[in-house]
């Protein structure tokens, strides 16, 4: 077995592969085959070593992650049986067996963010207060936050107690929040860890069912794990001590969601006698855009040194454009897309990555225009469609009856007849029996107090759930099951008379994905529905797809595609505003841009805008200053920039002054220089930094007493002489 699971490996691949006992650091730089790294040791654990399937945990952070890995590790160890997953999936499938021990049943339902918030608001208005300024959003972070700090609401309390107001008011609803989801054994996305996390501290001093379960822990990803994750493994791995984790620091881009990039800087101090290994054979990017890659992030301090290099040629110089607006920069792009496809480069193989979904809708109406297929990865999901969450509200039910954020959705869903008025009395009345909405409308006196068409509406809401439950072991037939009884498909329909929306193909096409789920898994309804809460943007890609791809350089994480053009490369969008707030920030946004680097095979293409319309208004842009760390032999030579600022003029519907940077005497702005900009108006050169085509001058412009950073090239500043 050892020769067919190493073949074709590395030497560094090898040593990781083989690691026999003990905590394990595997250093990978992007695109060095840390996935075939880790399957490959799943295989060598299983198939050499005769470690039980059940006795390994492999953790990744998608659900695409953790299909692909079972697939390669089926390869090598047919119907293998371990636990391969997200963090999420793992503790969902944990809690799905010892949900008792947390406050939970088996039966749970795990709320999605728009449940969550319509949940927080009627708390909110429940207590009293105005939702539109205690604001849903804001207490969800709140309380987010609290429970990735393991804080249960009496803590928060006092913490909150500390700050102000709001976070006071924030700390009230949690308590409510908690009770309201217990009762209605429901789990939010936090939940699941923190209650996971639970169920191993619990498990750890008594029946030890988990504790030592595991003999060997992988976990890919790891630098972006947080607290609770770091805790989970810790635990998970504390009785046999073979935890092997896999990551980069230089890709750690969530911090905004509480992932802790020294978990992996510090792994050798929390786990002695770690042994690392470094992956920095690169397999993926031509030598260019490596070479880039590397330039730019080594302007980091928190990170692992790698000197990543590649057998592959260097390709094509890196090709950056200056635009005058966003509409324009977006139509250079559609425009590159449709030259790379003329070239031979497949659709799918061509991404457009920005740093926020705003950018996108320049980018959305400048394909639509030349007719090129696209997809935006990360914008509204299937699954967060009305009619879609309509269905799976029935569907919930019928897994868990107390789940009363869908009873509410649905209960007059098609119309029935039962008013707010009605609806009101009926929580009022689970209130008072302690009961959720579909068990107190069991009772007669509770049906008997509701007026007009309410009585037979609630009658009829009631049949459906029950009926349908009886098909609860198919996916497909219980939704069918809604669709038929309730006259959901001719509501929709209704519905789509009066919109641009197909309701009627998004029903066919949740009932075609619950038919391939019940032929591919036997979870039934249950498992159907749990697995789509666990799905992420990337999830919802459709790999292979013949359309260009839309997406944040976030939700473009563990993908890759021939050829690469990133949008928005200016200073207060890439890096954001908001990084400069805070002591990490920028370090965070030069690892996002080192990952949107790192997705390129082939080519890369950056461009900014002179001009963006944002916060309510267009507004002067100046170039990223990570452009500025772009090595100059990667980059196009000057004669070839200077073609692209003379085309970059013609599209302006402009031509350069002659009394532009290259017509001073030797064609050069010095510090002390005064210069006029269109734009800016006025002002003096403060600095020149870099040289050739990367060249950057900074510029105090009079009028509004700020310094600003162009690039040399496309400044089109005038000397005042």
């Amino acid at each position: 077995m050892t020769a067919v699971v190493t073949e074709g490996l590395n030497p560094a691949q090898l040593e990781a592969v083989t690691h026999a006992d003990g905590p394990l650091l595997i250093l990978a730089g992007a695109g060095t085959g840390k996935t075939r790294t880790i399957t490959r040791r799943v295989a060598h654990l299983v198939g050499d070593l005769a470690v039980p399937p059940g006795r390994v945990l492999a953790i990744t952070f998608t659900n695409k992650a953790a299909r692909e890995m079972r697939h390669r590790i089926a390869e090598w160890v047919p119907g293998t049986g371990l636990w391969c997953g997200t963090f999420h999936a793992t503790c969902a499938r944990m809690l799905r067996i010892d949900a008792e021990r947390v406050g939970r049943t088996r039966d749970f339902t795990i709320l999605d963010v728009e449940d969550r918030r319509k949940l927080l608001r009627q708390l909110i208005k429940d207590a009293g207060w105005d939702p539109t300024l205690y604001r849903p959003r804001r207490f969800e972070q709140y309380i987010s936050h609290w429970k990735q700090k393991s804080m249960e609401p009496a803590a928060a309390l006092e913490e909150a107690a500390l700050f102000g107001l709001d976070e006071e008011r924030a700390a009230h609803i949690y308590a409510k929040y908690e009770v309201a989801l217990a009762r209605q054994d429901n789990l939010d996305f936090d939940d699941l860890l923190l209650k996971g996390l639970q169920l191993v501290r619990l498990d750890a001093t008594a029946t030890r069912r988990w504790a030592d379960k595991f003999e060997h822990v992988l976990v890919d990803e790891y630098q972006d794990t947080n607290d609770l994750q770091y805790q989970f493994v810790r635990l998970l791995s504390a009785a046999c001590g073979n935890l092997a984790v896999c990551g980069d620091p230089d890709q750690s881009i969530y911090r905004w969601r509480g992932a802790d990039i020294g978990n992996i800087l510090r792994f050798e101090e929390d786990f002695p006698g770690t042994r690392v290994i470094r992956l920095e054979q690169n397999y993926r990017s031509v030598g260019n855009v490596l070479k880039a890659a590397q330039h730019v992030i080594r302007h980091n301090h928190a990170r692992k040194e790698k000197d990543l290099y590649t057998e592959r040629e260097d390709g094509p110089p890196l090709a950056m454009r200056e635009l005058p607006t966003e509409d324009q920069e977006a139509q250079e792009v559609a425009m590159a897309a449709e030259r790379w496809e003329r070239s031979g480069t497949p659709r799918q193989e061509i991404a457009v990555f920005y740093r926020t979904n705003a950018c996108s809708r320049s980018l959305e109406a400048a394909f639509t225009r030349r007719q090129i297929p696209y997809q935006v990865v990360g914008g509204l999901s299937f699954f967060e469609r009305r009619e879609v969450k309509d269905l799976l509200a029935y569907a919930r039910l019928v897994v868990n009856p107390r789940d009363d954020v869908a009873a509410l959705r649905v209960v007059n869903v098609p119309p029935r007849g039962i008013g707010q008025t009605s609806i009101d009395r009926v929580r009022a009345a689970a209130a008072e029996f302690d009961e959720s909405v579909l068990q107190v409308l069991r009772r007669d006196e509770v049906r008997k107090a509701l007026r007009g068409p309410a009585k037979k509406g609630v009658l009829h809401f009631l049949k459906v759930v029950f009926d349908a439950g009886e098909f609860s072991k198919s996916a497909e037939q219980t939704l069918r099951c809604v669709i038929d009884r309730s006259g959901y498909r001719r509501f929709a329909d209704g519905l789509s008379a009066t919109e641009d929306v197909d309701r009627g193909e998004n029903i066919d096409e949740l009932l075609a994905f619950a038919a391939e789920y019940d032929v591919r898994e036997e979870g039934g309804l249950r498992g159907f529905l749990e697995e789509i809460s666990l799905l992420t943007d990337v999830d919802r890609w459709e790999e292979g797809a013949e359309r260009v791809s839309l997406m944040t350089v976030h939700a473009a994480k563990g993908l890759e595609f021939d050829r690469v053009a990133v949008v928005g490369m200016e200073e207060g969008l890439f890096p954001h505003a908001r990084a400069f707030e805070e002591a990490e920030g920028l370090e965070e946004e030069r690892r996002l841009f080192y990952v949107a680097l790192t997705r390129a095979r082939e080519e890369i293409f950056l461009t900014h805008a002179r001009m963006r319309f944002r916060t309510g208004a267009p507004g002067p842009q100046a170039a990223s200053r990570f452009l500025d760390e772009l090595p100059p032999d990667v980059l196009p030579d000057v004669q070839f920039h200077s073609e692209l600022r003379e085309q970059s003029f013609a599209d302006a519907g402009d031509s350069p002054d002659d009394d532009s940077l290259y017509n001073d005497d030797d064609g050069i702005l010095r510090p002390g220089d005064l210069v006029h900009h269109r734009v800016f108006g006025d002002g003096s050169v403060q600095r020149v930094l870099g040289e050739g085509v990367n060249q950057r001058l900074v510029v105090l412009f009079d009028d509004s007493g700020q310094e600003r950073t162009l690039l040399a090239a496309y400044s089109m500043l005038e000397k005042i002489l």
